[in-house]
C-alpha cells in the first residue's frame, strides 16, 4: 500500500509539472522556478496572485496565477510584469 501511494505521489508531481511546463518547470520543496518568460502581456484583470521565485532558482521570474490557474512566468525588469505587480501591490493595499 505504501509503495502504490507513493507511486500515486509521484504521477501526482510529475502531471503537475507536465501542466504547468510552458511557464515554472518544476516543482520543488523550495517553490517553483522558471526556465523561460512569457513575452505577451495580458490584463491584469486576469491576474489572482503573483510570487517571486526564490534564490535557489537559476533565473529571477514573477510568476502569476492567472484566474483559471494558469501560471505565466515573467522577466521581472519587463514593464508589463512591473505594470501587474504594481496593480496587485495596490489593490492589496485597498483591500
Amino acid at each position: 500500500m505504501k509503495t502504490s501511494t507513493a507511486a500515486l505521489a509521484v504521477l501526482f508531481v510529475a502531471v503537475l509539472c507536465y501542466q504547468v511546463s510552458s511557464s515554472p518547470t518544476s516543482v520543488n520543496f523550495s517553490g517553483p522556478c522558471c526556465v523561460k518568460y512569457s513575452t505577451k502581456a495580458f490584463p491584469s484583470s486576469r491576474v489572482m496572485m503573483y510570487e517571486h521565485t526564490g534564490s535557489h532558482c537559476f533565473q529571477p521570474a514573477v510568476i502569476f496565477t492567472t484566474v483559471v490557474g494558469r501560471m505565466v512566468c515573467g522577466k521581472p525588469d519587463d514593464k508589463w510584469v512591473q505594470d501587474i505587480v504594481n496593480h496587485q501591490k495596490d489593490k492589496a493595499g485597498r483591500g
